[in-house]
């Protein structure tokens, strides 16, 4: 009967333990779909101000009811390029104090309404028909989750109040503090959260098994495990999403180092603070938190440049490769549209790249360099491949409207910034070895045409790249303006050099089928850039139009 027990109380634990854990993923998936799209402009926008940092992590932490969810976004947002580490510290901090809150309304016993508020959540999500006011349930119903299963965890290590061995192990356990932290620090690494870890901790308290000294060390061990699935979230990002796990750690780590020592004092200033055992543990756990921040707030510049000094920048020399395309954060379409963006900039910088040095190599008659322009038409291809199949994949999650048809725009300047690569590696650079081939020289009159009209196409491929990035819908149009006007400067020059030929200019009959084709090709590598800013604009037929009537 015993064994019976025990089994059936184990059930219970490891059910009430996985509800409370999917209760904190549903609600924080909940909150990515309602405010994920717009949270990074709101964390760029609020976080210039460390002070107000701290309030918007508490807010997120609070409804993701998870500091390391938390971390993990800011994770993804640093390696996306949309925050510095300066900007994240304060929000860190303000997570640590948020997830507090939700042990502090364990503590109260508010489970007694879990059923209650898992019934609206579902009313919510039922009844509203739009993607955001469903979001809105989804998070009420996460925490029905997390104090249903609270309450199953309670009752089922009720039955433990009566089993001696027990109380001795958790005895022991208050006599040993490093083991306490270290064994908390591990289970809370495992399971992935520092909530579950506290709430199983309260678990025990309602039942009269744990006393303050033996949950302090605890507490002290879920606080330092919740790094670690930011540190997993880090890795394989770059150096500086890196430091914002790491950052992450190390407060943690240096609090409970200044803690320790004081133990036992730090146990007779939360006694004070209530006489009932688990809200006892839910203040320590606040009171470590919020002395933490208090501390920290103040040194955020210095702590920056210490993780920094810890987390080198990454040496140079490795093979080219995708940076930003993180397919761990796909089930989140806003970070997953954020890391492909990143990495589509990136494609667009070296397309960019390749387009500034032609005029170097055909004035020069730089071999070497030209065979480094179609070198880099590689790394492009490259970036094109992993990031169309990368969409493809975000594109299987359930985007929202705004997300379907960002996802749409990626795509679509991608193939128009391959087309920019292949075009200079494979036609310009053409022209560039017949030019070094056979030793000829552009008239005076024709190279400064050239070279004036490469200028232009370069700068308003800049413009294009950058309209995109800021989503300037009044760029784009002017860009789609200048296309015209860029057609007609081609007529203009492709006359120019026929009169040229008309009056005998020797460098002009020998360099007439190349002057001709550079100049042809630029129209076309302006041509895409027009149809980047097409897509801000969101005229994805009519571009297909004018590409298939080019084409015929």
């Amino acid at each position: 009967m015993a064994s019976q027990w025990n089994m059936f109380s184990f059930f219970g634990l490891l059910g009430g333990l996985s509800l409370f854990l999917f209760g904190m993923r549903f609600g924080s998936r909940g909150l990515q779909k309602a405010a994920g799209w717009r949270l990074r402009a709101i964390l760029s926008a609020l976080t210039k101000n460390r002070f107000v940092g701290v309030l918007v992590g508490i807010l997120i932490t609070f409804i993701t009811q998870s500091s390391s969810a938390t971390t993990v976004m800011l994770v993804g947002f640093t390696d996306a390029g949309l925050l510095v580490l300066r900007q994240t510290l304060g929000i860190i901090l303000g997570a640590d104090v948020g997830t507090t809150i939700t042990v502090q309304l364990i503590s109260f016993k508010i489970f007694d309404f879990a059923l209650l508020i898992i019934a609206v959540g579902f009313l919510i999500m039922t009844v509203c028909k739009t993607r955001p006011r469903q979001s809105i349930g989804q998070i009420v119903m996460g925490f029905g989750m997390i104090f249903l299963g609270m309450k199953i965890m309670a009752e089922s290590v009720e039955p433990l109040r009566n089993a001696p061995l027990f109380r001795l192990i958790l005895q022991e356990g208050g006599k040993n503090p490093l083991l306490g932290v270290f064994l908390a620090t591990a289970f809370t690494a495992l399971i992935q959260s520092s909530g579950a870890t506290l709430g199983l901790v309260l678990s025990l308290s309602f039942q009269g098994l744990l006393n303050l000294e033996s949950a302090l060390p605890l507490i002290f061990g879920a606080n330092i495990g919740t790094c670690a699935t930011a540190l997993l979230a880090s890795s394989g990002t770059s150096v500086h999403a890196r430091r914002v796990a790491w950052a992450h750690t190390i407060f943690k780590v240096v609090g409970v180092l200044l803690f320790l020592p004081f133990i036992n004092g730090f146990s007779r200033i939360v006694a004070w603070t209530a006489v009932d055992i688990s809200r006892q543990i839910a203040n320590a756990h606040s009171l470590f938190n919020v002395a933490m921040t208090l501390i920290s707030l103040p040194l955020v510049p210095w702590f920056a440049r210490l993780v920094e000094g810890i987390v080198k920048d990454e040496k140079g020399g490795e093979a080219f490769q995708p940076k930003h395309l993180d397919e761990r954060v796909l089930h989140i379409p806003s970070l997953g549209l954020a890391q492909a963006m990143r990495e589509v900039m990136r494609m667009a910088d070296r397309a960019y790249d390749m387009l500034a040095q032609v005029m170097p190599v055909i004035k020069r008659n730089d071999d070497t360099l030209r065979q480094q322009i179609i070198a880099m038409d590689d790394e492009v291809d490259l970036l094109d491949e992993s990031i169309t199949a990368y969409l493809t994949q975000l594109s299987r999650q359930e985007l929202s409207e705004e997300e379907s048809a960002y996802e749409t725009a990626l795509l679509f300047v991608v193939r128009e910034i391959e087309r920019i690569g292949d075009i200079v590696s494979k036609d310009l650079m053409t022209y560039a070895r017949k030019k070094i081939e056979r030793n000829f020289y552009f008239s005076h009159e024709g190279f400064h045409e050239i070279r004036d009209f490469h200028a232009r196409v370069l700068h308003n491929v800049r413009v294009a790249i950058d309209a995109f990035a800021t989503s300037d819908v009044k760029l784009a149009g002017e860009l789609i303006e200048e296309d015209r006007r860029i057609a007609e400067l081609e007529k203009e020059l492709e006359s120019s050099h026929l009169d040229r030929l008309r009056r005998g200019l020797a460098e002009s009959f020998e360099t007439s089928t190349v002057h001709l084709d550079l100049i042809s090709d630029l129209r076309r590598v302006h041509s895409h850039a027009s149809g980047i800013a097409m897509a801000i604009l969101g005229r994805f037929k009519e571009r297909e139009a004018e590409s298939a009537l080019r084409n015929t």
